[in-house]
């Protein structure tokens, strides 16, 4: 049966878009970031005869599939042989290209090869991109290895401990687990103040409190996840870029930059730069439960615990959001994304164009920003919905 193609969805897309058949959030995790900030202001085993699947234009293998890791470089193969229809792929990608979506690139990866990878005509597979607040995501994996390492007490563990202009007053009775949960109570930084910030850890630092630790005031916190860097690094003695290279980075093959600010802080709620497929390696040892060539690089318990609300489409904490028909994600500001629907051992990837201004540094200044043009009309559900239809029901 021919696929049905992009033109002939629009009405469904419509009905996605009117009953928010998308993630929990539609705001997919931006977190009001100042987006374009302007200076000053292996084979797989192949199952026998397989059967064509309804609705594809193509035979669609059913598996079982070999799971396989990338190695320095990726393996790619079609979706088909890897069990999804690449018909809907193409529609996805369709949707995310659409003239004024500033789509940088689509990549998707299915039992650890990469089956889709799609650029702009101006970009290439070894362009920078950058993740905005896909970041925090990278921060909660560094906080349950620390915690596994007993660097950290646990989730209960006093903020203070770490931070001193907490060891006072009630301040002191903020918990790292109210620090990922967004319940610190604490008041939140205009976002484009902290961005633009010389020191954001100290403005991150330095909030009131409006109610008592526990209590939800915000759904949504850059500043709390300053602090989260702020925790790792004096629990550590590295810096949280230090710290992800040794335990992270250099296991995975992820050469991920973190920009920092004028004081040395690494902007841990953002601004990681790396290509997408550096990125598709975070999403492969999450959809692998922290393994990577049988080295257990974050722990499986601290994955079940903080992906689980999302999984359960309850509500964004641990950094993790909710997404649709039983994936869970990475979301940054203007529909950065890192995806993982851990059933099917696949990943969804989606990031715009991205321009380094300034000196080439990952220094944020005046002069030193990131250039990632907003989207016309990309929805992160309507693209997400389009490449789930992909693995056949």
């Amino acid at each position: 049966m021919p696929s049905i193609r992009l033109s002939q969805r629009l009405p469904y897309l419509a009905l996605i878009l009117i009953f928010g058949y998308m993630l929990v959030s539609s705001c997919g995790g931006g977190g009001g970031e100042s987006g374009r900030q302007q200076p000053p202001t292996q084979p797989p085993t192949q199952p026998p005869t397989p059967p064509v699947i309804t609705g594809c234009s193509v035979t669609v293998a059913e598996g079982p599939f070999e799971l396989v890791f990338p190695q320095e470089s990726w393996e790619t193969r079609s979706p088909e042989s890897q069990g999804l229809c690449p018909d809907e792929l193409e529609d996805a990608s369709s949707y995310a290209f659409t003239n004024g979506n500033a789509t940088g690139v689509v990549l998707i990866v299915k039992n650890g090869y990469i089956v889709f990878e799609r650029y702009a005509e101006e970009r290439e597979l070894d362009d920078l991109v950058t993740s905005w607040s896909v970041a925090k995501s990278i921060t909660s994996a560094l906080m349950g290895i620390a915690i596994e390492e007993e660097r950290i007490s646990g989730l209960g563990q006093s903020v203070s401990a770490y931070v001193s202009a907490w060891d006072e007053g009630r301040k002191a009775n903020i918990t790292v687990d109210h620090m990922m949960t967004l319940r610190t109570a604490l008041t939140e930084p205009n976002a484009s103040a902290l961005y633009n910030a010389n020191d954001q850890l100290t403005m991150s630092v330095d909030r009131d409190l409006v109610g008592n630790p526990g209590e939800q005031h915000i759904g949504y916190s850059n500043a709390d996840v300053m602090v989260a860097g702020e925790v790792i690094e004096q629990a550590t003695g590295m810096t949280p870029q230090e710290y992800f290279d040794l335990r992270i980075g250099r296991t995975i093959g992820l050469s991920g930059e973190w920009w920092t600010d004028e004081q040395g802080n690494v902007l841990t709620y953002c601004c990681m730069d790396g290509t997408a497929r550096d990125f598709a390696r975070f999403g492969v040892l999450f959809s692998r439960n922290g393994v990577w060539n049988e080295q257990q690089v974050v722990p499986t318990d601290w994955i079940d615990l903080t992906t689980r609300p999302a999984r359960e489409n309850a509500r964004y904490s641990y950094y993790w959001w909710p997404v649709a028909r039983g994936g869970y994600g990475a979301f940054g500001l203007q529909g950065q994304m890192i995806v993982i629907y851990p059933e099917f051992d696949l990943v969804v990837l989606r990031f715009t164009r991205y321009v380094r201004r300034g000196d080439g540094r990952t220094v944020r200044t005046l002069t030193n920003y990131h250039d990632t043009p907003a989207p016309r009309n990309f929805d992160n559900g309507s693209f997400l919905s389009l490449a789930r239809d992909s693995v056949p029901d």
